[in-house]
């Protein structure tokens, strides 16, 4: 989510924005997905915060905010909690959007088993868990593999999709949570690595020798050192000094 005013701040940005920004329109205070929070000026003592989609204009949540009678305490809360449902909602909506395509993945897997829903349904009863028997991925299994393949999601959404309104937002959608998705499993990745460095850099033990090096400086000494300890195949050291 992309916060560009806090909470605590809304009455400062109010005062800063009315005269200017404010005037005949109104600004995003914060975003996710198509989903954000917007101020409206309703007077110079009054605004209004509105959760909406930016994209459909639909509208789930408003409040109206008086400043001479409310404070930056009263208000902070009552923003935290719209904010709180923007999330639940992107993350609704995020869930429903990607269950329809799986939805659509299974109909394509079905059709190239060249059998019925009703069929594979009997045929599961009848075989149970029989790994020998095909059977299509579960959710997580479709979101962790076929789905971030971009070029197979696209064509089923375009397979299945009802018209182009449709094809499109879902090719959209589709296109921004796959990138998302990568991402974070990149960062995670990267955050495993560097935990794993790091725990086995502090199971290791360190121990200290005094050395005396021949050189004109300081500096030539220390690489001196260690030309001496790499030519000996030692990588794993720390000169001090």
């Amino acid at each position: 989510m992309f916060t560009y005013i806090k909470p605590e701040f809304m009455i400062h940005a109010f005062c800063q924005q009315r005269d200017t920004a404010l005037v005949g329109r109104s600004i995003c205070v914060a975003r996710l997905g198509d989903f954000a929070i917007m101020m409206e000026k309703v007077n110079d003592d009054a605004f209004s915060l509105s959760l909406e989609n930016v994209v459909d204009g639909a509208l789930y949540a408003g409040k109206i905010f008086d400043i001479k009678n409310h404070t930056a305490e009263d208000i902070s809360p009552v923003v935290e909690d719209l904010f709180k449902q923007m999330q639940i909602i992107n993350e609704k909506e995020t869930f429903e959007n990607r269950e329809t395509i799986w939805k659509w993945y299974a109909m394509s897997w079905l059709e190239g088993q060249d059998i019925s829903l009703d069929e594979y349904i009997e045929a599961r009863m009848t075989h149970g868990t029989n790994d020998e028997y095909p059977h299509w991925e579960s959710f997580e299994e479709y979101m962790s593999q076929d789905y971030l393949n971009v070029s197979m999601t696209m064509n089923i959404i375009e397979k299945y999709a009802e018209n182009e309104d449709e094809m499109t937002r879902f090719r959209n959608f589709a296109a921004k949570d796959i990138v998302e998705i990568r991402q974070r499993h990149s960062l995670e990745a990267m955050q495993e690595e560097l935990s794993a460095k790091e725990a086995e850099h502090e199971a290791k033990k360190t121990y200290g020798f005094g050395i005396e090096v021949i050189a004109d400086s300081r500096a030539e000494a220390r690489e001196k050192l260690k030309k001496a300890l790499k030519a000996a195949g030692e990588d794993d050291f720390i000169i001090v000094g």
